[in-house]
């Protein structure tokens, strides 16, 4: 076992400038990476923000009433809007802090939780949303309407 030589990576005589260049060299090859890394866990933690969620399942929802609708009509100036589809009669409105459904005047069905305001317009065949969430932020939305 004598015969054999142990390998060191640096001296033990001291700090040497080669030493300090590789470990400049390891720092600024090992930085894009965290860069890279912070990039993609902020982008995760906004897509677990149950808001944000929420407004795409409500958008998502939103487009199965506009498909082949009767009529639609706007309602209450602008804060909600009826739609008949096969003869069932929806009614899609802001009532408190929540965007609520109901079909022909009864019970309701929450579509979405937490704006402070919300308006709805028609123009030619698409119809827009405009909410403001309880934290301040605005949310749009623009939708095709077909009919039968």
């Amino acid at each position: 076992m004598s015969g054999i030589k142990k390998w060191k990576l640096r001296s033990e005589a001291g700090f040497i400038y080669f030493d300090a260049l590789m470990d400049l060299i390891l720092v600024a090859a090992i930085m894009p990476l965290i860069v890279l890394f912070y990039l993609y866990t902020s982008e995760y933690l906004k897509d677990l923000d149950a808001g944000e969620m929420e407004w795409r399942l409500f958008t998502t929802e939103m487009q199965n009433y506009l498909t082949g609708i009767d009529s639609i009509e706007v309602i209450n100036g602008g804060t909600g809007f009826r739609v008949i589809q096969a003869g069932v009669e929806y009614d899609i409105e802001v009532y408190g802090s929540i965007l609520r459904k109901q079909k022909f005047n009864q019970g309701h069905e929450i579509m979405l939780t937490g704006i402070s305001g919300c308006t709805f317009s028609i123009e030619e065949e698409t119809l827009k949303i405009s909410a403001v969430r309880s934290n301040g932020k605005e949310e749009s939305s623009e939708y095709a309407i077909t009919g039968p």
